[in-house]
């Protein structure tokens, strides 16, 4: 999106991760107002209900209006905002059914495996059909329109499936009591009683922030530093394939090492490869792509790590006394994770603007060293707070409150 901002809109790169940033933040607080909801209602309820509004606001964020200056801010905000709002309503629900549908914590490694797998695959199509898309659209008369094209086609996909999970039945059905209302201590309680649940959110929030800058900087590595875009594309797709891969691995030895040991393995290989991609700033495509390759397989197994050991640090981790919000810490792991990641962004976009990078010309040598830096020491700060954070990981409880 930042690069669709920057270079297909004309947006600043400052202005685009501000964007990000607002919508970001937003995003985590509408998911503590749904998660307070969903706890109440049911969390398939909203998956259903809001489907198709999310549908719509998704290609919303990809219409090329021909609008410029403060009012293509404004809307890219609105849209951003928009689009946000319905996918946590949708989102955060989804991912709290984990604890319904899995009993135990190897079956929900299991599910959060398969779900890493799948998105993989799914990051691997878009990172593909993207720029199909976007090259089709540019051999005819709608130039701008590859990104809405694709955003549509997503969508209906999306919608089918997200119907499909809402409308399925809990075999055996879960029954629950009519939970209290809470107030705020009993949030509190919940949140910061739970060193679990604060040590993997401080990770993950890590990761986040990592993830979040090096997928919207390899677009622009690639085509400013190694002098090839189609290898940008290509980078990203072979991240996808890369994740996809490596989380059978992390799996296997999450159940042989334990989730804090694959965690830590997860986060030594995914320094190592920004370490090189700083030290070495290749401008062979091939050596660029194999180092974005590397440090996904990382990447990935700390987000493997993080929604296996979830379920169980909501269910397990509380102290005694504390109320059950699944939904609701859900959300807030959601809130955590955006903020952190709108902020990376943001800071990447305000960075690369300050740094001298002018949309389609030639870079000069200053501008390159510095998008460099941006690339790899930003994603590397993060990936380092993930590895300690993890280091004071206490034991969890073996029973549910």
């Amino acid at each position: 999106m930042l690069f669709f901002y920057t270079d297909t809109l004309d947006m600043s790169a400052a202005a685009a991760g501000l964007i990000v940033m607002a919508a970001s933040i937003w995003d985590g607080v509408a998911g503590l107002l749904i998660g307070i909801a969903a706890d109440r209602r049911g969390a398939r309820a909203f998956v259903r209900l809001y489907a198709v509004p999310l549908a719509l606001a998704f290609v919303l964020l990809y219409m090329p209006l021909p609008i410029q200056g403060a009012g293509l801010i404004a809307f890219g905000l609105i849209a951003n905002m928009l689009f946000r709002t319905f996918y946590v309503a949708v989102n955060v629900p989804y991912a709290a059914l984990t604890i319904d549908i899995a009993p135990d914590s190897i079956s929900r490694s299991r599910i959060a495996g398969l779900r890493m797998i799948f998105g993989g695959v799914a990051a691997l199509l878009v990172a593909t059909g993207t720029k199909a898309s976007v090259d089709w659209a540019s051999q005819t008369r709608y130039t701008d329109w590859g990104y809405a094209a694709v955003a549509a086609v997503l969508a209906i996909v999306a919608t089918i499936l997200l119907f499909a999970v809402g409308g399925m039945r809990m075999s055996p059905p879960v029954i629950r009591a009519r939970r209290p209302d809470v107030g705020a201590g009993d949030i509190m309680l919940a949140i910061i009683g739970n060193r679990a649940f604060l040590a993997i959110n401080l990770g993950i929030c890590g990761a986040a922030a990592a993830m979040g800058v090096i997928t919207r900087a390899v677009p622009y590595y690639f085509k400013y530093q190694v002098g090839d875009v189609a290898a940008g594309s290509t980078a990203l797709a072979g991240m996808a394939i890369a994740g996809v891969v490596a989380v059978p691995m992390w799996m296997a030895w999450a159940a042989r090492f334990g989730h804090r040991a694959q965690w830590q393995a997860s986060a030594a290989i995914a320094v190592a490869a920004l370490t090189l991609l700083l030290s070495v700033r290749p401008t062979h495509a091939l050596a660029a792509q194999m180092l974005c390759a590397l440090f996904y397989v990382g990447g990935q197994g700390l987000f493997f790590g993080f929604w296996a050991l979830l379920p169980d640090v909501v269910q397990h981790g509380a102290p005694d006394g504390s109320p059950r919000m699944d939904v609701f810490l859900f959300g807030i792991a959601a809130l955590l994770q955006k903020v952190a990641q709108g902020i990376a962004v943001a800071v990447f976009g305000t960075l690369l603007t300050a740094s001298g990078y002018v949309a389609r010309t030639v870079q000069p040598e200053g501008v390159l060293d510095r998008l460099v830096m941006l690339t790899a020491l930003l994603p590397l700060v993060g990936m380092i707070v993930a590895w300690l954070a993890m280091l004071g990981f206490p034991r969890l409880r073996a029973t549910p409150r």
